[in-house]
């Protein structure tokens, strides 16, 4: 699985080779931009008449697989995609993060990009090729869906398929579960998102708990655009500190944080009030990044962005009703003196001034019962469940 270092996209270096599964079906390994193109178009013939699923951009994905994207200097990756009759009908990518650590002794890979239309051979098959792929490069565990990263889109949807979903948020068809339960593979990890009313009043537990944060020391700013490489600086030393203990946790470096969450975009979606730092004594030791929901607009250009699609943006923009909670982290010694509630107390406050009616927090880690317990504080309620699936696999 090694890439070449001239080839732009990860998966060019590769021959083309089709696995011909009957006389009208063959999943074939991407090996060039027209074979990316049809694993690209994959989701559109299993959503086609899902009035939920928001459209990726074809720009976020094919950025993603390009070769200077530098997750791929410490990872390797294979795609494929399924055919009948030849229309795309399913792919997978099957995934080796050489910076995972190991798991009592054994590697872990991951399946990704998983999409399937309701045909238990072909699903069967994506799910064999990927383990076979792993398997041949010594993986012990085959785990997903990770599209690469557990903080980019991770696990299928088991509740709350009635919704559109939040931005970064995943959306699957139900019967993905069954999918992958008759195939073998069980359960990992839950990962679950609350659903929070923000036209309620916030408990007033919560304001008690912020100011006595706040009169033990504990200050909250928002994040200070005129200076902002430096306090995009301190977010990143942050995230590299914080998560070392969270599920699913890759080390990384600066330059790959910065692709992985758009340091171009970033400056111009943010709202320095819905991005809070925490300091104390003068440091630094926490943060809270919250976002505009932008799916509803992005579903209603079909994630377009051409010169009408940014039209059409900026117009339904005045009038976003949906903000996400995306992530927070504290230093470990800070984590008992109610900074978390802080950050929601103040996010709850700026959402309700730009006239919001709902925002998600998470997903959460079904074993982070602190961040749970901070969720249901401000009146979340669990609404969203996403389940991770592993299988033990022999090299």
């Amino acid at each position: 699985m090694m890439l070449s270092k001239k080839s732009i996209f990860v998966f060019d270096s590769e021959i083309h080779k089709d696995y011909e599964l009957s006389k009208n079906e063959r999943i074939s390994l991407v090996s060039n931009k027209n074979d990316f193109k049809d694993f690209f178009k994959v989701p559109w013939n299993i959503y086609k008449d899902d009035k939920y699923w928001v459209p990726p951009f074809w720009k976020d994905t094919s950025n993603y697989f390009r070769r200077k994207n530098p997750f791929w200097s410490h990872s390797d990756v294979k795609i494929f995609v399924a055919y009948k009759n030849n229309i795309p009908v399913g792919r997978i990518a099957a995934i080796i993060d050489h910076n995972l650590p190991k798991e009592n002794g054994k590697k872990v890979g991951y399946f990704g990009f998983f999409e399937c239309i309701n045909d238990t051979q072909i699903a069967f098959n994506l799910l064999k090729i990927a383990e076979q792929t792993l398997a041949s490069h010594d993986i012990n565990i085959m785990r997903g869906p990770i599209n690469g990263r557990i903080d980019q889109y991770s696990g299928f949807l088991m509740k709350g398929f009635d919704s559109i979903p939040y931005l970064l948020g995943t959306y699957s068809p139900r019967y993905y579960l069954d999918l992958v339960s008759k195939y073998g593979l069980k359960k990992s990890k839950d990962l679950i998102s609350y659903h929070i009313d923000i036209t309620k009043p916030i408990p007033w537990k919560v304001e008690e708990l912020t100011k006595n944060c706040e009169k033990a020391g504990i200050k909250i700013r928002p994040f200070n655009r005129l200076n902002f490489n430096r306090d995009l600086q301190i977010w990143f030393d942050l995230m590299l500190d914080v998560f070392s203990d969270h599920y699913g946790y890759t080390p990384s470096s600066y330059e790959e944080l910065k692709w992985t969450f758009g340091i171009r975009q970033l400056r111009y979606v943010i709202n320095p009030k819905l991005f809070l730092f925490a300091e104390c004594e003068g440091k630094t030791i926490g943060f809270r990044w919250s976002l505009p929901d932008f799916n509803p607009i992005f579903k209603k250009i079909n994630s377009k962005f051409g010169l009408i699609g940014l039209l059409k943006f900026l117009w339904h923009s005045r009038n976003i009703q949906r903000g996400r909670f995306i992530v927070m982290g504290i230093k470990k010694e800070y984590r008992s003196r109610n900074i978390g509630t802080c950050f929601n107390y103040y996010t709850i406050l700026e959402m309700k001034r730009k006239g919001y009616v709902s925002a998600e927090y998470g997903w959460i880690d079904e074993d982070n019962i602190a961040s749970h317990r901070s969720g249901e504080k401000i009146g979340g309620v669990p609404y969203k469940k996403y389940r991770v699936y592993e299988k033990d696999i022999k090299p």
